[in-house]
């Protein structure tokens, strides 16, 4: 197949709509698979979840409900019993459902299941003579296996010959996805949704309304009271940070993703559209930096894994860092070196699991995004000398990664640890 071709079905791939935290909403979809196949009433619930589903769930506002947690999605999930909604499957929740899914919360035993897998989902449901059973694995959406009863309705491993194809980022290079973007016909380009409208929509309702932090409305009243600047900086941080401000608290407005992570998706948009808007960007000039933005952070995630100890902003922030040094008009080097900025600043900084502070991180990194790219337009790069950073890209992303997954191996283990432990501390006190 034609290299630009199959990074277009990349994008198509993991530049999808989602609404409300991924984690919840795949712990959601799992359940309605369960339930879309139960013939009866249900009187028990196990849910089997990986730790690091269990921590980036744990903590965040399920849509439509005020309620927090991954009982509530899956229980939801299991009243709505929609798959084909897919990562969108909580959306529209009446009353009624709502109710209904919290006395089926009341049911539900939650497990830790132990494995490589970080994205691991089990739902199983009995009652009478049934039971069925879902399994969500490897990514937010890919249904492994189907059962009702112990007999297989349906099964699929990564790769198989009957399975969807996935398009493996690993074949290409920053170059590759640097020349699509730059070479591919913007009328191609236009039939994908990057999340021009989408973000932006949640990032107007964030800075509207009082939502979770209210970390993006406050930045903008400061902007409008002249304590901060009317410039690319400070908006792109407002928008950026008002946007994870209403996802985080449940706000039932969909956005555009980026590998399995909505924050990820608006931390990468939305700074390279406050750009363009305070530049005046050509709209074809806009598409085409957001595309290389999504692209850069597909590629980064594809090193350092899915779902790791790191925050996933920093590798959406290095995306838009380098669809910002697009819109200014750098060049490919550029691009390199608002990446290798972006590393060589925020490297360090840790995922302790997804929550209404995560638009602070967020706000952090579009900041340090900013500041990368309009180094990186001046030709000013951290220096091969510093820390994991080398001369070439590649080796300093997969330096990137060693760093994470083998010299802060036991980061995720700790930090969620420390999460449950205070979660049984605050419910010993009610």
């Amino acid at each position: 197949m034609d290299k630009n071709i199959e990074i277009l079905e990349l994008l198509r791939q993991e530049v999808v709509p989602a609404l409300g935290c991924t984690e919840p909403a795949a712990v959601a979809l799992a359940s309605a698979y369960a339930a879309s196949i139960f013939p009866g009433e249900i009187e028990e619930i196990q849910l089997k979840l990986s730790p690091s589903v269990i921590k980036n769930g744990m903590g965040v506002g399920i849509p439509n409900t005020s309620l927090i947690g991954l009982e509530i999605a899956a229980a939801l999930g299991i009243v709505v019993a929609d798959p084909q909604k897919q990562l969108q499957v909580l959306a529209d929740l009446s009353p009624q459902q709502i109710a209904q899914g919290k006395r089926l919360a009341e049911l539900i035993d939650t497990q830790m299941h132990l494995s490589e897998d970080k994205v691991y989902i089990e739902t199983i449901l009995s009652g009478g003579k049934h039971k069925s059973r879902a399994v969500i694995r490897w990514r937010h959406s890919w249904l492994y296996k189907l059962e009702l009863d112990d007999q297989v309705i349906k099964y699929q491993e990564l790769g198989d010959a009957n399975a969807p194809k996935l398009v493996d980022a690993k074949n290409y290079s920053l170059a590759d996805y640097y020349n699509f973007c730059t070479e591919i016909d913007y009328e191609t380009l236009l039939t994908l949704d990057l999340g021009e409208i989408i973000n932006h929509r949640i990032a107007s309702y964030g800075l509207s309304a009082a939502m979770g932090m209210s970390v993006g409305k406050m930045i903008m009243q400061q902007i409008s009271d002249g304590l901060l600047g009317n410039d690319i900086h400070h908006y792109a941080m407002a928008l950026s940070a008002a946007a994870t401000d209403a996802r985080m608290s449940g706000c039932n407005l969909p956005v555009i993703s980026n590998s399995g992570s909505g924050n990820q998706g608006l931390s990468i948009t939305l700074p390279i559209i406050a750009t363009a808007e305070k530049l005046g960007s050509k709209h074809e000039n806009l598409v085409r930096a957001l595309a290389l933005g999504h692209l850069i952070s597909i590629h980064i995630k594809n090193k350092v894994g899915l779902l790791s100890c790191l925050c996933g902003c920093l590798s959406a922030a290095a995306g838009a860092a380098g669809g910002i040094v697009m819109l200014l008009g750098g060049n490919y080097d550029k691009v390199v070196f608002a990446i290798k900025n972006m590393i060589g600043n925020t490297a360090g900084m840790v995922c302790d699991g997804a929550k209404e502070g995560c638009s602070l991180k967020v706000a952090t990194n579009t900041s340090a995004a900013v500041q990368s790219a309009l180094l990186a337009n001046m030709g000013i790069c951290v220096s091969s000398n510093d820390g994991i950073i080398t001369d070439d890209i590649e080796e300093t992303i997969d330096n990137l990664a060693e760093f994470v997954n083998s010299g802060m191996q036991n980061a995720d283990t700790t930090i969620l640890s420390i999460m449950i432990n205070k979660k049984k501390h605050k419910e010993a006190r009610l």
